[in-house]
């Protein structure tokens, strides 16, 4: 199942382009559905935008950062109080 078609809220968002997560990414993809509706999607994110030294990584293109951002936003607003347990 793709996140375009998982998450509404984020298959309005893209209209009629392809999600590169979906498309470049499919294990994140396929993560970010599994932990969709929990806390721990923030430290699964967190994970995916924080550079650690010890790991050799390229990083992400912008729109594909662009992506990961929209959906935490669209994760927030429809589950407002997870971010805070988790913090909690």
């Amino acid at each position: 199942m793709s996140l375009k078609r998982s998450i509404k809220e984020f298959g309005a968002y893209l209209g009629d382009k392809e999600s590169l997560l979906d498309k470049n990414h499919p294990r994140i993809a396929e993560m970010i559905i599994l932990h969709w509706g929990y806390k721990e999607i923030y430290q699964y994110i967190n994970k995916l935008l924080i550079v650690d030294k010890d790991r050799d990584r390229q990083g992400f293109p912008v729109e594909v950062l662009q992506e990961i951002y929209k959906l935490q936003e669209i994760h927030e607003k429809l589950f407002p109080g997870l971010k805070t347990l988790l913090n909690g």
